[in-house]
């Protein structure tokens, strides 16, 4: 993705491998001003639109209402089962919570969602966390993938965002046990929709989407629609502004009465600062330093650039069977150059720590297939739904990369920014292909009027190939010229089964009490001393609890209690230096709490809280010592709504929330010079005042951190990526739908 035209944050005349680099930002990169001009263009057209049309157009105002109930295509089972009935806990991010909230990318989604952490050590590099362990499985409508293309994946693309917390390797192959995340795109519509917004806020944070579809002909039988974005905003810190532009459009084509052709793609740019948060103090402890302190330069960039596309066949054999085939393909080019803290911590009377210079340019290819076919079948006068499988998923992944370890000193109370740009040479870089495929069936079976078993398996395989060095221009999997590349290395899984098993009772019509067993598995790299790679680790899951329906299904509520263990770790080998034995352990526990969705028409609330321990139960060095300490024992996250709907005061809308953690540490306390970090517990509360002026006109008014609260969002070590919350912050919008 090397450039001749680089696009820094700030502006600079450094070289950049021998390109001379603007000394502004191009125009193409600031086109907000421009989206926001068409929407407020388009809205008198839209709205004409929606005056013309007639017949079973007229009366079409807004999205279809999704209740968090609902019949779904969720991240734990492909098929069509309210999510009261699905024995493991699964979240539900709708989009009313996403506009309501100005919940713009995944990563504040999840900020928001009950038992999950998210931290890291970059500033755009997130990585989340349930039950004490990370979530690696993604997956776009119900379709797994190597990982997601791109950083900061804005939600403009989708209709929801479902969580699935605890193992889940049936429908996703090799996986960390903390979960899944499924992105639900949005969909065409037969009836005709649109809707737009405008945002600004602090530090110069400002905003516009647009969402138009229906059908494209008449009769409906092919519908279209497109969403798009335009974000641009200033930082807390000293230092640093994100853009974000995205576009998504999807058509689907009735194929007769039987099929269904849905065809889509969606592109995003993304171009932020960097950076990788601050340092601790020699022996332990937080920096008492000014929430704008920024430790980079104010030419630190990440550049990314992502295309998903995707097409699905929906083929409805008979009426109670179909067949479903999704292709999806994702490329994601990125160019990231920074200066940032290397592991130093910081002594209290002197602040200078070593600064690190970094150049990396990657690509990332992925590839995802799923067939499966799905219905119901009669047995023993009981009515029962069974789906098989297959899917693949492909990664192709290259880099280069160039870094000075002495590039430069700052002082951490006084940090100057003004660092001149070096010019890079990438001197290191390598290729990587990744390869899983699986085949997986599922069965809801009726046992009786109140009891149904789930049950399933996965045959999954891995590989892995990986060749250091690079080519002359970039890495390249189709490059002829090569530099310096060394042998290809693979490493592979032999073919494995994950079982899943759950039981559901029908307490009432509302109530639904569940226990399960899961298995999920995660590749290791590690080889023993006769040369062979050790086996996956295996998580295991253990999960009970009830779920309620209440107010016609509008309010789901849920409570579990769940035990993982992972065993097969990867371990030193005690008689064999520089091999492993998969002998280590961890042990997670804990309850869960959740409430979502209406508990009346004009009252909503979603949230819940979390309570989780963890430990090593065998490991060589940190036996009964926490696993995971970043992620806290106790955290509850809840937000309330309120929609007046009648009286002198009908239109205003209130809203409040508050999220609220336990402490948490990070780093080594047994280090020969500890390097932990602690943050006591906070909560941090949100507020929202709008006002409904017409039908289909609303303004809104959201305040983050209402008190100010001073605290770090994120910690890791005193080394480096230790980040403070946002301190007070305010959002005005306007949302329109037609």
């Amino acid at each position: 993705m090397s450039r001749c035209t680089a696009r820094p944050v700030r502006p600079t005349t450094s070289p950049v491998l021998g390109c001379a680099v603007a000394t502004t930002a191009p125009p193409a990169r600031r086109p907000l001003a421009l989206a926001l001009g068409v929407l407020v263009a388009a809205a008198p057209l839209l709205a004409q639109a929606e005056d013309n049309d007639s017949g079973r157009y007229a009366d079409a105002t807004s999205l279809d209402q999704v209740d968090v109930h609902g019949t779904r295509y969720a991240a734990g089972i492909k098929q069509a089962v309210d999510l009261k009935d699905i024995p493991q806990t699964i979240s539900v991010i709708s989009r009313e919570q996403i506009e309501l909230r100005n919940l713009y990318t995944l990563e504040d989604a999840l900020l928001q969602t009950p038992g999950i952490t998210v931290t890291g050590v970059s500033s755009e590099g997130q990585t989340y966390i349930s039950r004490g362990f990370n979530i690696s499985t993604y997956l776009i409508d119900g379709v797994p993938s190597t990982g997601y293309p791109g950083p900061r994946p804005d939600l403009t693309v989708y209709e929801s965002v479902e969580v699935l917390r605890g193992a889940s390797s049936l429908f996703s192959g090799a996986a960390q046990p903390g979960g899944a995340i499924n992105l639900v795109r949005k969909r065409p519509q037969h009836t005709f929709h649109a809707s737009g917004a405008l945002l600004a806020g602090s530090w110069d944070n400002t905003r516009a989407e647009i969402d138009v579809g229906g059908p494209l002909v008449e009769g409906g039988q092919l519908r279209g629609r497109f969403a798009a974005s335009a974000h641009e905003s200033d930082m807390f810190y000293d230092v640093g502004r994100r853009e974000r532009y995205v576009a998504y459009g999807v058509t689907s084509l009735d194929l007769g009465d039987a099929a269904t052709l849905t065809v889509g793609a969606h592109y995003q740019d993304y171009l932020a600062p960097i950076q990788t948060g601050l340092p601790g103090y020699v022996g332990g402890g937080l920096l008492p330093v000014r929430r704008s302190t920024y430790l980079g330069a104010d030419w630190n960039a990440l550049d990314s650039q992502s295309l998903v596309g995707f097409a699905e066949l929906d083929w409805r054999l008979g009426e109670d069977w179909r067949a479903k085939v999704t292709f999806q393909r994702a490329r994601d080019e990125s160019e990231n150059y920074y200066a940032y803290v290397g592991n130093g911590a910081v002594r209290p009377d002197n602040g200078w720590v070593n600064q690190i210079a970094y150049y990396g340019d990657t690509t990332e290819r992925w590839t995802s297939v799923d067939v499966n076919v799905g219905g119901a079948f009669e047995l023993f006068g009981r009515d029962h739904d069974v789906l098989i499988g297959a899917d693949l998923q492909k990664s192709d992944y290259s880099y280069v990369e160039w870094r000075d370890s002495a590039f430069a000193r700052i002082d951490v109370f006084n940090p100057d920014t003004a660092i001149p740009r070096p010019a890079y040479q990438p001197n290191s870089g390598g290729l990587s292909k990744t390869r899983q495929w699986g085949v997986y069936g599922h069965a809801n079976l009726s046992l009786s009027e109140h009891l149904h078993l789930l049950a399933g398996a996965r045959l999954s395989q891995w590989q892995i190939e990986q060749r250091d060095g690079f080519t002359r221009d970039r890495p390249s999997l189709s490059n002829p010229q090569p530099v310096r590349l060394g042998p290809w290395t693979e490493n592979r899984m032999p073919s494995e089964v994950t079982p899943f098993a759950g039981l559901t009772y029908a307490l009432s019509t509302q109530w639904t009490a569940y226990g399960s067993y899961v298995e999920s598995l995660q590749p290791q790299q590690n080889r023993t001393a006769d040369g062979r790679l050790i086996d996956p680790s295996r998580g295991e899951q253990w999960e009970g609890g009830v779920k309620g329906a209440l107010m016609d299904g509008r309010l789901l509520l849920s409570a579990a209690a769940y035990r993982i263990d992972q065993v097969g770790r990867a371990q030193p080998d005690p008689d064999n230096e520089g091999f492993y034995v998969a002998e280590g352990e961890v042990e997670s526990k804990g309850v869960e709490l959740e409430a979502n969705g209406r508990i009346t028409d004009n009252w909503s609330i979603f949230g819940g809280y979390a309570y989780n321990i963890n430990a090593y139960a065998k490991d060589t060095t940190n036996e009964n010592r926490p696993f995971t300490r970043i992620s806290p024992k106790h955290g509850l996250k809840l937000f309330t709504h309120y929609d007046v709907t009648a009286g002198v005061l009908a239109g205003l809308q209130l809203g409040a929330g508050v999220n609220w953690y336990s402490p948490v540490e990070g780093g080594i306390a047994e280090a020969a010079v500890p390097t932990v970090v602690r943050q006591g517990g906070y909560a941090v509360v949100d507020a929202l005042v709008g006002y409904r002026v017409r039908d289909n006109l609303t303004v809104r008014l959201n305040v983050g951190n209402l008190f100010d609260k001073v605290y770090y969002t994120r910690i890791s070590a005193t080394g480096r990526g230790n980040f403070y919350g946002e301190p007070r912050n305010v959002t005005l919008s306007l949302r329109t739908t037609f």
